[in-house]
């Protein structure tokens, strides 16, 4: 009977020590932890705010026809930004942002002119990544819409903030603020990820 109570200890801190070196395995490595783009790694004093640009919200709008001359991305996506624009306007008064995946942890987007159907995208990129982010949207941007992953704007302001890799480059990794102006998205401000591991970061 001693016996067993003796094996029976063995096994359990033999169980014991499995799980912790378990845990210890499946805890991030000084690689992951350095990788991994945090909500912190965005913090940026200078950069600008929803409320800098603000603009009216109009109390009804007509559902235009969607331009599919104006864009590229208008006949190649026409099914998804046909619905998108039905649901109204959500970003600088009377645009609509339509958000779609194009991958694992890939997204694309357009804006809608909701008076006239027009098609906007942005000009030095096709999509973003947030493969590696590991970020808190609304704790960047606490007014944001939700439900918009790697995208931060508002429906009374101009200002449209997309986070990620754009195009899968990391040396274009980050915040970048674009501003609708002219029915352009113009960059006007952006916040480079910089971590003090470049080093980890590399290795691939």
């Amino acid at each position: 009977m001693k016996w067993n109570y003796h094996a029976a200890a063995v096994l359990l801190v033999l169980c014991v020590t499995g799980l912790l070196q378990a845990q210890r395995n499946d805890a991030p490595s000084a690689f992951d932890n350095c990788r991994i783009v945090t909500t912190a790694d965005l913090a940026d004093k200078d950069a600008p705010t929803f409320a800098s640009y603000r603009v009216a919200v109009p109390q009804a709008f007509d559902t235009p026809k969607l331009d599919l001359e104006s864009n590229t991305t208008a006949r190649m996506y026409r099914t998804v930004l046909r619905d998108e624009v039905a649901r109204g306007p959500n970003f600088a008064g009377h645009y609509r942002v339509a958000l779609w995946g194009c991958g694992s942890s890939c997204s694309m987007f357009a804006v809608v002119n909701l008076n006239t159907g027009r098609v906007i995208t942005p000009e030095r990129f096709s999509y973003t990544s947030g493969l590696y982010f590991g970020v808190d949207i609304q704790k960047v941007f606490p007014d944001s819409h939700k439900d918009y992953w790697l995208l931060g704007f508002t429906k009374d302001s101009r200002l449209l903030v997309v986070l990620g890799d754009l195009d899968e480059d990391e040396s274009r990794e980050g915040a970048f603020y674009f501003v609708l102006d002219h029915e352009r998205l113009r960059l006007v401000h952006s916040t480079q990820v910089k971590k003090k591991c470049e080093n980890l970061r590399d290795k691939r």
